[in-house]
């Protein structure tokens, strides 16, 4: 593998993004491996023409990364492209970027680009009067993010659920799945650490962290904790801003919660790592998703801290082991007050869940992770990830077709053994496609 120079786009501190505390993270691993030069998204413009091997996007759910979209779409553009879709669902970054601003225009041209027909009619429907807000209601009818896709020589995404819905709106793309990195901090005593927040070194804690948006169902939290007896209730620390008249306040009122509830405000970094040393459990809720993967819950996994997580998207492909999953709607805050209670009060289970915790965290070190970035910028820049592209989608269209599923569905033959098929199994499918497509790309490089 050669040592390829590569423009990172992306976010940094101090911008309080998830994806800029991650980019910041993961660069120094990379540059263990390839010369990288990083640019904002505001600057992304400047990388176009650095001459770089390859670019690297860092995009998600956020009007912040417009900037890098256009960049990407730009018809300037000459560098192969690598995109690292944080969130499958970009609908609320096309809508406060452009929409929001009174560019109707661009958010219909892009809602058209993503969608055909269909955001075509969406477009239409609503030009010039009140704008239904889809990327809320309905996020996964319109997720927009086909555009960006389209763009990019290559895909990065972090889980299962996002590689499925990618290579179901475009089947022919490279996308390579890579966890998010956990990155290892150094731990702070718990006692030090709740003295930091004036919190009670003897009685249990529960943490939820990050940013307080209704899609994190802190309110459903507080429904589970007044469902526990106050003597077997832990503490909930609750570490992000909300402002004087946010209803969790009157609801904390209500249930009787004040002397169990703490609302930290906006933590720093320092802060955020001093909070999840002093938790005995964390809880990260969650609904809807747009096909997001939590940073929050990989630094806590990474610290050893026992996690209880809704039963959706990505949070469903965490381990049992050290994930507890309640569902969403009906039982929630029932599962959640009997999670909360098995593993708040029980220093056998937590040392357990803790173990196992950290055992999955040391196979996402950001050296790990950066090893695969670079397995992917040397598919792009060596032309394998077109070849590898193109064969998927042979593969896949000729097994739709039946060929190299077995013969009769599998039934039994005359002879009690399966029947044969006259058609060549999976494995010969894929490799003939495969060699189809280096001869196939070896001919369009030849003719540029």
């Amino acid at each position: 593998m050669t040592t390829s120079s590569v423009g990172f786009i992306s976010p940094f501190p101090p911008t309080r993004s998830g994806i800029a505390d991650y980019s910041k993270e993961l660069l120094p691993a990379l540059r263990e491996l390839l010369t990288v030069e990083a640019y904002e998204p505001e600057t992304a413009l400047r990388a176009l023409g650095a001459r770089h091997d390859a670019l690297i996007f860092e995009i998600g759910n956020d009007p912040l990364h417009a900037p890098s979209v256009e960049a990407l779409a730009n018809p300037s553009r000459r560098t192969p492209a690598v995109v690292v879709l944080h969130d499958f669902v970009l609908h609320h970054l096309f809508a406060a970027a452009y929409l929001s601003r009174g560019n109707e225009e661009t958010y219909d041209r892009e809602l058209v680009r993503a969608h055909g027909e269909r955001g075509r009619h969406l477009a239409a429907s609503t030009r010039g009067g009140p704008r239904p807000p889809v990327w809320d209601l309905d996020p996964w009818a319109f997720p927009m993010s086909a555009g960006v896709l389209a763009d990019a020589d290559a895909v990065i995404v972090h889980s299962r659920l996002v590689r499925g819905a990618v290579l179901r709106e475009s089947p022919g793309r490279y996308v390579a799945e890579i966890p998010l990195h956990v990155f290892p901090a150094v731990p702070t005593a718990r006692r030090e650490a709740r003295k930091a927040f004036d919190l009670p070194i003897e009685r249990p804690v529960a943490v939820t962290l990050g940013a307080v948006t209704p899609t994190k169902r802190v309110d459903r939290i507080l429904e589970a904790l007044s469902r526990m007896p106050p003597p077997r209730r832990p503490l909930l620390f609750v570490g992000g801003a909300i402002g004087s008249e946010d209803p969790l306040n009157a609801k904390v009122s209500e249930l009787g919660l004040r002397s169990d509830v703490r609302f930290s405000g906006y933590l720093t970094e320092e802060e955020f790592w001093l909070a999840a040393c002093a938790a005995d459990v964390a809880i990260n809720l969650r609904y809807p998703t747009m096909g997001e993967t939590s940073g929050s819950v990989c630094r806590l996994a990474g610290l050893g801290v026992p996690i209880v997580v809704s039963d959706l998207g990505w949070f469903r492909e965490l381990p049992d082991s050290f994930a507890s999953k309640v569902p969403v709607g009906e039982g929630e805050v029932e599962a959640l007050a009997e999670a909360l209670f098995a593993v708040a009060f029980d220093p056998v289970e937590r040392e357990k869940r803790a173990e196992a915790a950290r055992a999955w965290s040391k196979e996402r070190s950001p050296a790990l992770i950066a090893l695969r970035y670079a397995a992917v910028i040397d598919d792009v820049t060596s032309g394998r990830a077109a070849s590898r592209s193109l064969s998927g989608f042979l593969a896949s269209a000729l097994l739709s077709v039946g060929v190299g599923r077995p013969g009769g569905e599998g039934r039994l033959g005359h002879s009690g053994r399966p029947a044969r098929s006259s058609l060549p199994d999976a494995t010969l499918t894929a490799a003939v496609a495969r060699r189809l497509a280096f001869l196939k790309t070896a001919e369009i490089k030849a003719a540029e």
